[in-house]
């Protein structure tokens, strides 16, 4: 089984997300933070896929076996479940429903910022790849 490299415009982009706290070309370190939030709301019914992508992780960039394998290591690791299971939940005021409900558009406008990127050099390779066709290289 050969791993997907990432992109260098998909490096810079999984760079930006708070959820991260590293990524090379083919591995990524999660924040703290977002895996107990992460478990957090799985505890409580949410999809995985719906809650990486609110985090701007698409399953087109990372991949849904990334996903899942993430979900399966943190529901072993005792401290995340434990501070899952512990971590209250959001405060009913009106600052925290607006961060909330702000949090998911923003989640879903960096997927798709990311989908961008790397349709951008998919293209790219692509005109690559026809302008030596136009030059009569080999393929």
């Amino acid at each position: 089984m050969t791993k997907r490299q990432f992109s260098r415009a998909e490096i810079e982009y999984l760079r930006t997300l708070p959820s991260i706290d590293a990524v090379t070309d083919s591995r990524i370190t999660y924040a703290r933070e977002f895996q107990i939030d992460c478990m957090r709301r799985y505890l409580q019914g949410e999809k995985p896929t719906a809650i990486f992508i609110s985090a701007g992780l698409s399953p087109s960039v990372i991949g849904h076996k990334r996903i899942e394998r993430n979900i399966a290591r943190w529901k072993r690791d005792e401290d995340i479940m434990r501070k899952a299971a512990e971590e209250p939940e959001p405060h009913d005021t009106a600052v925290d429903s607006h961060n909330a409900m702000s949090e998911v558009p923003l989640g879903k406008i960096q997927s798709l910022v990311c989908q961008v990127m790397v349709l951008s050099d998919r293209v790219d390779k692509l005109e690559h790849l026809v302008e030596g066709l136009r030059k009569g290289d080999k393929i």
